[in-house]
């Protein structure tokens, strides 16, 4: 499958760079731990008084199998991804800076992007084919987003890594290997693989996790070379800050564990989630409508908050825990202002709160 580019390329101007601290990962870092220590501009005394400073209507498609995935803000732009491709607009404007259109917006799911340097990396898929669905990856400039490699990938992608200027894919399907792979950013070269380990989205400081029958191994995202292995299957949900910790799940409890060793540090039954965050001092889980914290050092529980409303992705910053609606206080659980008309992905970075709620893209600022 061939993959085509439109450009408006619009220059980065200083007020955008200005804003440019950026929300380079999924999870604002390769550690995926959704904290922004940064972030200061945005916090207890100004998200009541927070005022929308743009608003796009991100392209859509009746055609299209793909949607709108969180955005990225890097090099004063907020990337995101839309039904036809990916679209970058001035973080501080809103103005398109530039877009990227895939050949068969009916044959492309939704990317996961993640910026190294000056590039950025998106992984999607097929999704007309549940029993030999391919995976594509490519690597487009993040000022003009013009294509620097791409390639296809004959597994679906299933997990993506960017961390120490490589970018680590895993997948499997009924007609494909399984494997973990790690690429270069800069070329697209392929540097190393594992048959037969499936990974994990979540980097430690150069280490990522990838399963391999009922054991867990850490492995090196620059070699592929394997760190330690354990018993047990762990899905790696994040890792602190730090990158001391890997924090893992295994269906039914939480673990938090060494990044080094892989020494399990504690264990909290009941615990499993798949929307964690963590500051390094507290780890913020989501479950339904609740939203509970833990003390990161021990496991011990916190606190616990039922929302009006289901949960989504926990983030910390400004000294504030976002949940997908409604703030609250890092320390307490307490409700600090309601989610209107703040619900949807909350990515706060560079004095700016965006917002993506239904295939809109929304910036709000003191």
């Amino acid at each position: 499958m061939v993959l085509s580019f439109a450009l408006a390329v619009a220059p980065v101007t200083s007020a955008d760079a200005a804003g440019s601290v950026g929300w380079e990962h999924p999870g604002f870092d390769a550690e995926d731990s959704y904290y922004n220590p940064a972030e200061s501009a945005v916090n207890a005394a100004t998200i009541d008084g927070l005022t929308q400073r743009w608003s796009v209507k991100l392209r859509d498609s009746d055609a299209s199998c793909g949607g709108f995935m969180p955005p990225i803000v890097a090099g004063g732009r907020v990337i995101a991804t839309d039904e036809l491709g990916i679209s970058a607009y001035q973080a501080f404007t809103g103005t398109p800076a530039w877009r990227f259109n895939w050949d068969d917006p009916m044959d492309s799911d939704a990317a996961v992007m993640a910026v190294s340097g000056n590039t950025l990396v998106a992984a999607d898929g097929d999704c007309n084919s549940n029993s030999d669905p391919d995976g594509r990856l490519l690597a487009l400039d993040l000022s003009t987003g013009k294509v620097r490699w791409q390639l296809e990938s004959d597994m679906p992608i299933h997990s993506v890594v960017v961390d120490k200027g490589m970018v680590v894919i895993s997948g499997e399907s009924p007609s494909d290997e399984t494997a973990t792979t790690g690429y270069r950013v800069s070329d697209g070269k392929q540097v190393w693989k594992r048959v037969d380990f499936i990974g994990s989205a979540v980097s430690a400081d150069g280490r990522t996790l990838a399963t391999n029958g009922n054991t867990t191994s850490a492995l090196s995202v620059t070699t592929g070379a394997l760190l330690w292995t354990k018993p047990g299957v762990w899905q790696a949900q994040a890792a602190t800050p730090d990158a001391a910790r890997f924090l893992v799940t295994n269906g039914t409890a939480m673990s938090a564990v060494n990044a080094t060793s892989g020494a399990v540090m504690w264990t909290a039954k009941g615990k499993a989630s798949e929307s964690v965050a963590t500051d390094g001092r507290r780890v913020y889980r989501t479950e339904d409508q609740t939203v509970d914290a833990l003390t990161a050092s021990t496991g011990r529980p916190l606190w616990s908050r039922r929302l009006p409303t289901p949960a989504g992705q926990p983030v910390r910053a400004g000294g504030l825990l976002y949940t997908g609606g409604p703030v609250l206080s890092p320390t307490t659980g307490a409700i600090l202002t309601q989610a209107t008309p703040l619900a949807g992905r909350q990515i706060p970075t560079g004095g700016r709160l965006y917002i993506l709620n239904d295939g809109e893209l929304s910036s709000f600022a003191p």
